[in-house]
């Protein structure tokens, strides 16, 4: 028993101080690499990490992440595991052809960092998915967070002043890490090749395709704030924008916390206990977002001279995406219910709805819209995204009425704070 004990405690002590490592890495590195690039190079990096490479890095992946879990965890169908391993060598063909549009065809640089990113991270996705689905939470962890580890590097690097300030250099140290990807692909491809079936990755894909325009119907709902700013604005309001989400998102690392000790639990626990648990998961990261958007003023601003710049004029965003990560984890949540109850089908043609309206509400208001305005308006999406997710779930007699209650408080009590003091 008490050999048991220390073995599960060791376990988790060690996933513990990996896990805090890895996502210390991911929350800070952006807002240390803020002071370091100009703040239109800072833009750009943003829009390639968690805009458009991120977007990209969904149709690329085309829903096959998705499907191992439902395939393994739910399904059981354990033959099917060795042709996951073809997907990664598939991944390959486009990251190809951004190095011939590039090259061969002068594509702009902002698009092809962007590009190569979407590749790390559709491999990162891969990858740590598998490794969830396997409770091997640690490796999934790192794997998660290694395109951060690489511009950690970078970072040290110019601060021991061994290399410049550089969005080119940048896309080197991008591309190096893609490549590793490369190669790692092709060895595990020719190792276990004839274990592959063709017909079997037909299989996948016939299930993984609905999952592919959920997920990318989700992600342009969740992470097209960057790409919006960059359409309605530049890259330097990207910036800004992409400072105070990364800003806000701390409570997010709780939510992995979450995502990656117990994924296996959220694909088979009853919705009912799922809803209990989400209720007061939303409720207190609410609170505990509200709490450090109060204290941030008198912290942040130690240590970041881009906040001392900007927080002034920019706190409406602030105080706007710190009520946002709430509704962006519920609907990560979500996804993964809707996922394993094979619901993807029917709820994407409600979300094209919402993207659609979303789009003309904005081509509406396009003239007069602010920053702050556009920040509102993306929230005001992802909410009701979350709400299309819970209306779906319910045509199936599956009720998250707590979760949805508690969301539907949490929007209405921060659109009158906005709107009275900003």
């Amino acid at each position: 028993m008490i050999q048991k004990l220390t073995l599960y405690t060791k376990k988790y002590a060690i996933f513990g101080m990996v896990f805090s490592l890895a996502k210390a890495t991911v929350y800070f590195v952006p807002l240390l690499l803020a002071d370091v690039l100009s703040k239109s190079d800072f833009g750009i990096l943003e829009y390639a990490l968690a805009g458009l490479g991120m977007i990209v890095n969904t149709l690329i992946n085309l829903g096959v992440p998705g499907a191992y879990p439902y395939f393994v965890l739910k399904d059981s169908q354990d033959h099917l595991t060795p042709t996951f391993r073809l997907h990664a060598i598939v991944l390959i063909i486009p990251l190809v052809i951004n190095q011939i549009l590039f090259f061969g065809f002068g594509l702009d640089a902002s698009f092809y960092l962007a590009f190569n990113v979407s590749y790390i991270i559709a491999n990162q996705v891969f990858y740590s998915t598998q490794l969830k689905s396997h409770e091997r939470s640690t490796v999934a962890v790192i794997i998660d967070s290694g395109i951060y580890f690489f511009l950690l590097f970078y970072y040290i690097a110019y601060q021991l002043k061994i290399i410049t300030s550089s969005l080119e250099l940048i896309n080197k140290f991008i591309l190096a890490y893609a490549i590793i990807y490369v190669f790692f692909a092709i060895q595990r491809y020719l190792k276990h090749k004839t274990e592959v079936s063709f017909q079997h990755y037909k299989t996948i894909l016939k299930f993984s395709i609905h999952l592919l325009i959920s997920t990318f119907l989700i992600y342009l709902i969740t992470s097209s704030g960057r790409i919006l700013v960059e359409l309605f604005f530049d890259f330097e309001s990207v910036g800004i924008y992409a400072f105070y989400f990364r800003l806000a998102a701390i409570v997010v690392m709780i939510h992995q916390v979450i995502n990656i000790a117990f994924f296996k639990k959220i694909y088979t626990f009853e919705p009912k206990i799922l809803d209990k648990y989400y209720f007061l998961f939303f409720i207190f990261i609410f609170c505990l977002s509200i709490i450090i958007y109060f204290i941030a003023p008198f912290v942040v601003g130690h240590f970041s001279g881009y906040f001392n710049e900007t927080f002034k004029e920019h706190k409406a965003i602030y105080f706007i995406l710190s009520a946002q990560m709430v509704m962006w984890i519920a609907s990560a949540l979500n996804s993964n219910i809707i996922d394993r109850e094979n619901l993807a089908s029917k709820n994407n043609s409600k979300f094209l709805v919402l993207v659609v309206v979303g789009a003309g509400v904005l081509y509406t208001i396009k003239s007069s819209i602010t920053l702050s305005m556009l920040t509102y308006v993306v929230y005001s999406i992802i909410f009701l995204a979350c709400m299309i997710q819970y209306f779906s779930l319910s045509r199936k007699s599956i009720y998250f009425q707590k979760s949805a209650l508690s969301l539907a408080v949490i929007y209405m009590l921060t659109s009158i704070y906005y709107f009275i003091n900003f």
